[in-house]
């Protein structure tokens, strides 16, 4: 675990997650569109699913493995820009279809390659995760506020959060 952690966002030693499933939703509240997985977890945590745990998180990169930590089955929630669709657009996939490169230190790293070097070194990693990402269109801004398209899609990538986890429990049987 990561000392700089606040303690109420670790897990006491021993303890296993009590869901077969984590939605990990990653944002900043101050960087406008990338705030919108923290919308989507309210809505989830105001109805919960079964056998699945609701997580936010600011981390990125390595970080990102200690809130997955305990978990085999994970989705991840975040906000993307990849300029190939407009704001507000959902993607759904693997984290398998996603290529990042490893970047230029292992704390700027994104969650593809935190993910294969934590593998490569035999550090316990989830075997499937899924990534639920909404195109943003404001990210780099300090702010508060989503964007009203991406503001719009927060039930879509609420929806689509809720299936992949559906799935991922239906695989873990």
């Amino acid at each position: 675990m990561d000392p700089e952690r606040p303690a109420s966002a670790a897990r006491p030693p021993g303890r296993r997650p009590v869901a077969s499933v984590l939605i990990l939703c990653l944002g900043n509240p101050l960087r406008r569109d990338d705030a919108v997985a923290l919308h989507v977890a309210a809505r989830l945590a105001a109805r919960p699913e079964p056998d699945v745990e609701v997580r936010t998180s600011a981390q990125a990169g390595l970080y990102l493995l200690d809130d997955m930590e305990g978990f085999d089955r994970v989705v991840v929630v975040d906000a993307v820009r990849t300029g190939a669709a407009p704001p507000g657009t959902v993607h759904a996939l693997p984290l398998e279809a996603i290529h990042a490169p490893g970047g230029p230190s292992p704390h700027a790293i994104g969650l593809p390659s935190a993910v294969a070097r934590a593998r490569a070194a035999g550090a316990p990693v989830p075997s499937r995760i899924q990534l639920v990402a909404v195109e943003a269109e404001i990210l780099d801004e300090v702010g508060e506020g989503l964007t009203p398209a991406v503001a719009a899609a927060v039930p879509a990538v609420e929806a689509a959060a809720r299936a992949a986890a559906r799935a991922l429990a239906e695989e873990a049987g």
